[in-house]
């Protein structure tokens, strides 16, 4: 009961600062919202569209999808937070004036509350809205991060304001978004960046010891196969900080042998020595 009344109260909180960044700054500075509300305001520039029951429309097939093949837990939180955003919207607006100042101004205030916002909600596990929970299918099922969702996602929005949009304006609208997206991931996975790192080489033992004695961090080895000389060989999987990615690149460099690297980074990390 005490997890579920603290993940609201973080709901309620994020989508305050949401709706802040939404009716403060985005509206009166012309800015293009992110998410499904970016796609109800194009509909309603373009076409008239009733915004409240376009964000109905285009929220009624991701819950039910939802709540038949993913997490029916979702729809209740997604169905909350989208309800808390909304109520929050009418309240800032009769509490603080907006927030109208230069463009470039308004673009980094606007993003980094909205990325804050989104943060602070997905940190819970929650979705902060229907089209949350497709980003967190995605980070869980294809390793996507969130923050890179919705980044992809809002950029094909703000492109599609083009049609009746002032191009300069849009121009800011991409860039709050980028803005948004890497303050999301921050807020979600940290400041520290981690690297899952992949080393096939005929000298892994020495890596090892180099991983475990210098870098303090565990080794997984797989076999594998060089098909250039159709030569059995143990594929070293570990996952380290940036800080010590470049230690152990200059290590292996300076093996000179014939090692192979490949790095790629890690959305997110339990456990094994990691916060």
């Amino acid at each position: 009961m005490y997890k579920i009344i603290k993940r609201l109260f973080w709901i309620l909180v994020g989508q305050f600062i949401g709706a802040g960044a939404f009716r403060l700054v985005l509206v009166p500075n012309q800015l293009v919202a992110p998410g499904f509300g970016g796609v109800a305001t194009v509909l309603n520039n373009l076409f008239g569209f009733n915004m409240q029951m376009t964000l109905i429309v285009l929220c009624i097939p991701v819950l039910l999808w939802s709540f038949f093949s993913y997490d029916r837990k979702q729809v209740f939180y997604a169905a909350f937070s989208y309800g808390a955003f909304t109520f929050g919207i009418g309240i800032v607006g009769k509490i603080f004036d907006p927030f109208i100042t230069d463009p470039i101004i308004a673009t980094v205030v606007a993003g980094v509350m909205l990325g804050v916002a989104t943060g602070i909600i997905l940190r819970q596990e929650v979705a902060n809205g229907p089209e949350a929970i497709v980003g967190l299918y995605l980070n869980e099922k294809k390793d996507l991060s969130v923050g890179n969702f919705f980044m992809v996602l809002n950029t094909v929005i703000i492109f599609s304001s083009v049609i009746y949009g002032d191009f300069t304006f849009i121009v800011y609208s991409l860039i709050c978004n980028m803005i948004s997206s890497r303050i999301t991931d921050y807020v979600i996975i940290g400041l520290n960046k981690y690297y899952i790192v992949n080393i096939m080489s005929d000298n892994y033992l020495d890596i090892t010891d180099y991983i475990r004695k210098e870098l303090h961090r565990r080794v997984t080895f797989i076999q594998g196969m060089d098909t250039t000389n159709v030569k059995k060989k143990m594929l070293i999987q570990t996952v380290v900080s940036n800080r010590e990615l470049v230690s152990l690149k200059m290590y292996v460099k300076g093996l000179k042998d014939d090692s192979f690297v490949y790095v790629t980074e890690s959305a997110g990390l339990i456990g094994g020595g990691f916060e």
